[in-house]
This record gives C-alpha cells, structure tokens and sequence, in this order.
C-alpha cells in the first residue's frame, strides 16, 4: 500500500512536471544588442537579452524575457548605471515628485515623458516601474502558432547614481523579433526558421559588424566541407547579420524621427497658443528659450542625419519625415519671429493697417480732411478770442480815461468853489 502510494506521487509529479513545469532547456532566443540613445544616436552600452518559454506546456502562451547576464553589470562603466522600465507612460514632473515623496530624490534630464517599456502594446506582467540593478526577468504574453513571428520595441531609461541622488540621463528604443517555438510533447523547444536555430550572443556595431554565432571559427564538421561551401556559408552569415543590424538601425532610426517630430510638433503649437492669445503679454527671454529649444532638436536630427545617411538615401518613407520635421521647424522659427513682433507696443496699428488696407486709407484721407478742418476751425477761435481780448482791453482803457477825466473836473469845480469863496469881502459878509 505504501509503495503505491509513492508511486502515484511520483507520477503525479511527473505529469505535473511535464504540464506546469518551467523549462529547464537553454532560451531559443539569447542576444546581445547595442542600446543606442535616442537623444544623441551614441551607443550606450550593450545588454543580453534572452527569451524561453514559461512553461513545457505545447500550448504555452507565456514568455520569459531575461534581462541582462547573470553575475555581471548591466554596463562596464566605473560608475554604477541602472536600467529603468516603465508599465505606463508617466508624466515627469508628476513621477519625480511622487518618488520625492517616499524619500527618493530623482532628476530626469532631457526627457518629458516616460515611454512605457512595451512600446507596441505586447502585455508584460510587471510592476508599475521598475529600477534594474542585476539580471531581472519578466514575463509576457504572445499567443501564436509555432513559427508566428513576434515583435517587442522595448523602451529603457538609463541612471546614473551617486549619494544624493539618482539622475535619469538616457533613453533607448530596442526591437526584437523572434518566431514562437514549437515544443514537442516531451517539454523539448524546437525553435522556428533558419535564424533560431542557433543561441547567438552577437555582439553588433553602428558599421553592421557582428562577432560569434554562425560567424565565428568553423567546427569540426565544417572543416571537412568543400571551401566553396564553407565561404559560401560565411558570406550568407555576413549578409544575415548586416540586414539583422540594418533593420534594428532603421528601427532606431524612426523612432528617433517620429519623437522629434512630435516634440517639434508640439512646440509649434505652444507657440501657436501664444500667438492667438492677444491679452497675454510673453517676454522676449521666453521667446529666445523657444527658439533655443526648436535650434537644438535642429541640431540632434541633422546628427542623425548625417550618421545615417545610407538609410536616408533608400528609404523614402523616413526621408519624407526628417523633410517634415525641417518644414515644421522652418515655419514654427517664422511664427516665433511673429511672436516677437506681436510684443512690441506699435504692432497693434501695424497688424489693424496690413489686415483692414481700404479702411485704414480711409482712416487717413478722414483723418487728414478733419484735421485740416480743425486747424481752420481753431485759426477762426483764435482770431475771435483775440478780437475779443482786443475789445475788452480797449473799454476797460476807455473806461479809466472816462474815470480819470471826470475826477479831474471834480477837482476843477472844487477849485473854483474855493476861489469864489476867497474873493468875497469881509464887509460883505458883515452886510449879510
């Protein structure tokens, strides 16, 4: 009775081992990419990436991504960089101040947004946000056949440390792509197409150069192939790491693009807002800021442009938007030029006289025929108030004369009383 009941839990451990069990078989996928900053196009540093499957299951739908490499840094740098992911796009402002919060002082520089770590939509079961210091592995959901290809763009942030504070400085676009593998009743992962089935760890370059893998030194077995065959082999391999390395670039590369689009995109607008708003007054320091901004994506896309000239020149598509983004840039340093002249105090009068010509043509004749009239109108009040003046002085001069003359003939007749009474005699009076 005992050894059956081991027996049945053995095999009850066996089937369940084969159904849920996690694999214990090497990742069919296992490659180190170049992480290339979309800010300045230079490379940050290199990172294995590695994907297996959750479980044995045939109908496995779950993935492991692992990232980075057991035991080692992320980055050979002298000073400690962390990867950051993020579940959701997040608002910079908003997420430094709520990390200030718990008591961690966070800088991110250069960045507005904090992209979300699945760039095209593939669900992956994480945190909120994550800060990556050694080998993390998270899982995700692709549900296919076998031999479907899947597309990760992936979305890092890099950080540098030191004792006051974390500083996010970098951003980095990556795509993966890889077919899902088939595994067989016997938990076994049979990789898809000719470029699976092999774990490579290239190690690729900005040029298209690649090292280890199917480049690297022949084996036994290829040593006893015709020459012809085995340099045959060589070149294929050569031609399938330069268009894997073109590919990853050309992905970089319109990313890059369409972010500096829509930043200029949105500055334009900003500036358009300004413009249509005629009671707010915006300074000139502001202005020249705008302009510095919109100079300085000029200056990041024309490096670009000129470190990525070979894909320019045959694909039209990313061409047609690095033209967009000079049109764009050309008309929003035009508007921004208008919003300066819109600040000087004159440019009301300027802006009613180019808008409203007849009208203000006849503002001035009106204006001109009244002013004419005016000045006659105010030539006639003037000779008036002067005659006037004149009229006043004249009898206020007349009426002294009048007044001076008739006190003088008061004192005449005083005088001559005065004389008639000296000339009367005394025996006159007596008389009387």
């Amino acid at each position: 009775m005992c050894h059956s009941k081991i027996i049945a839990t053995v095999l009850l451990f066996c089937v369940f081992s084969f159904c849920f069990g996690q694999t214990n078989e090497d990742p069919f996928y296992s490659k180190k990419e170049t992480l290339y900053s979309t800010k300045s196009g230079l490379p940050l540093g290199e990172l294995l990436l590695s994907i297996e499957p959750k479980t044995t299951n045939t109908n496995n739908s779950e993935w492991i991504l692992t990232i980075g490499d057991k035991g080692e840094k992320f980055f050979d740098t002298p000073n400690e960089k962390t990867l950051w992911i993020f579940n959701q796009k997040k608002n910079v402002n908003q997420f430094v101040k709520d990390l200030k919060n718990r008591d961690y002082l966070l800088e991110v520089k250069g960045i507005k947004e904090l992209m979300p770590f699945s760039e095209n939509g593939v669900p992956f079961d994480m945190r909120d946000w994550d800060e990556l210091r050694k080998q993390t592995q998270v899982t995700f959901t692709a549900k296919g056949p076998p031999g479907e290809r899947v597309t990760l763009r992936l979305v890092f942030y890099t950080a540098s440390s030191d004792k006051k504070k974390t500083t996010i400085t970098d951003e980095a676009k990556l795509r993966i792509v890889f077919e899902i593998p088939k595994i067989t009743a016997g938990g076994m992962v049979q990789p898809q197409g000719q470029g699976s089935n092999v774990v490579t760890l290239d190690r690729q370059t900005p040029g298209g150069a690649s090292g280890g893998g199917a480049g690297g030194a022949p084996s036994d077995t290829d040593e006893e192939m015709d020459p012809s065959i085995l340099e045959a082999h060589r070149q294929d391999s050569i031609q399938r790491a330069e268009a894997a390395n073109r590919e990853q670039r050309m992905g970089l590369l319109d990313a890059f693009i369409t972010e500096r689009n829509r930043e200029i995109g949105l500055l334009q607008n900003e500036v358009n807002k300004h413009i249509d708003d005629k009671e707010t007054r915006v300074n000139e320091s502001m202005i020249d800021s705008l302009v510095t901004v919109a100079d300085e994506m000029k200056n990041k896309v024309d490096y670009w442009e000129n470190g990525y000239s070979d894909i320019l020149l045959v694909d039209e598509v990313i061409h047609d938007k690095f033209s967009k983004f000079r049109i764009t840039h050309t008309l929003t340093l035009k508007k921004l030029d208008e919003l300066k002249q819109l600040q000087k105090p004159y440019n009301f009068i300027l802006e009613f006289i180019k808008h409203n010509l007849l009208l203000s043509l006849g503002i001035v004749v009106g204006g001109a025929v009244f002013l004419k009239f005016f000045l006659k109108l105010l030539k006639k009040l003037q000779s008036m108030i002067k005659s006037k003046i004149n009229q006043k002085v004249s009898k206020m001069k007349a009426d002294a004369a009048k007044r001076a003359k008739g006190q003088a003939d008061k004192w005449k007749d005083k005088r001559k009383r005065e004389e008639a009474l000296e000339e009367i005699d005394i025996k006159d009076l007596d008389r009387i």
